[in-house]
């Protein structure tokens, strides 16, 4: 075998760094950037929008603090909705602040709040799988807060994904509304990685990996691996949505026996609060909350 030139020598030691830096260097990045994102923080509060409310925290059972606010209107309710953000949003978001303005303004206690890793709340995000102590945590605010009211968990994107799990799993939760939830996690990180970014999907199954490595992230975390939800589940997503499918939608909704199927044409993802109007969706969340298996 002839010997490489002192010329090919370099070009390989530059061939063989520049492949594991697409290889290594970049999906670890991708990784830690993903588990340490950039957040919108709470800058509009329900005051702004002329309701009463207040502010509260609890601490998870991994010892994580979750920051929200307790909207509740003089005319009260019999059902609490909680509702939860997507990834590196907050609860003043304005698909979140709209929808708790619309079920506020018909008398039914909401509450908002940010995830671990976002917002004003401590810890660094997980995408979904330790996010489900943080709406537990929530959920045990609202039942002691509201206590004999029926609690809705609403959830947006990674919240609607946290939300099916922990609404299967918790007797205190009567229905769970989730809008473009992801089914499983390893599934949504490549399209994500693509819908957000010029890299292709590959690289995100890469930087799932090392996410594992970093954080422990659960890559098979997600309403996949959930068998049944024995209560009332709504599931929303637009017909333009490019994280998640119509059949993992499908397949979803057919984890609950009363289950409901809202595809919202020509939504993308999480855009259903937006082409429906606020009013419209409190409608169909009061009505879920009313429903029975």
């Amino acid at each position: 075998m002839p010997r490489l030139s002192r010329r090919g020598r370099l070009i390989l030691v530059f061939a063989t760094v520049a492949v594991l830096s697409v290889l290594v260097a970049l999906p670890w990045y991708i990784a830690y950037s993903s588990l340490h994102p950039d957040t919108c923080r709470p800058s509009v509060t329900p005051g702004d929008l002329g309701l009463g409310y207040e502010g509260f925290a609890v601490n998870t059972s991994d010892g994580v603090t979750i920051r929200g606010w307790v909207i509740e209107p003089r005319a009260r309710g019999d059902t609490v909705f909680i509702l939860m953000h997507g990834y590196t949003s907050c609860r003043s978001a304005p698909y979140i602040l709209d929808l708790a303005e619309a079920l506020a303004r018909r008398g039914y206690p909401v509450v908002v709040f940010d995830f671990r890793g976002h917002g004003e709340s401590s810890g660094s995000t997980t995408i979904g799988p330790r996010e489900v102590l943080d709406a537990e945590a929530v959920v045990g605010y609202a039942a002691e807060r509201f206590p004999g009211r029926r609690i809705v968990l609403v959830g947006f994107s990674m919240g609607g994904a946290v939300a099916i799990v922990e609404g299967a799993g918790d007797p205190r939760v009567y229905a769970v509304a989730a809008d473009s939830p992801y089914y499983r996690l390893a599934d949504v990180v490549p399209r994500w990685l693509e819908y957000k970014t010029p890299l292709p999907g590959w690289m995100g199954v890469l930087a799932g990996f090392y996410g594992q490595l970093m954080a422990g992230v659960d890559l098979d975390f997600g309403p996949a691996m959930v068998e049944r939800v024995d209560k009332p589940l709504m599931v929303v997503y637009g017909t333009q949505d490019p994280l998640v499918t119509p059949e993992e939608m499908r397949e979803i909704a057919s984890k609950s026996p009363c289950s409901i199927l809202v595809g919202v044409p020509g939504a993308g993802h999480v855009e259903a609060v937006e082409k429906l109007g606020p009013e419209r969706y409190a409608e169909m969340l009061v009505d879920l909350a009313h429903r029975s298996c």
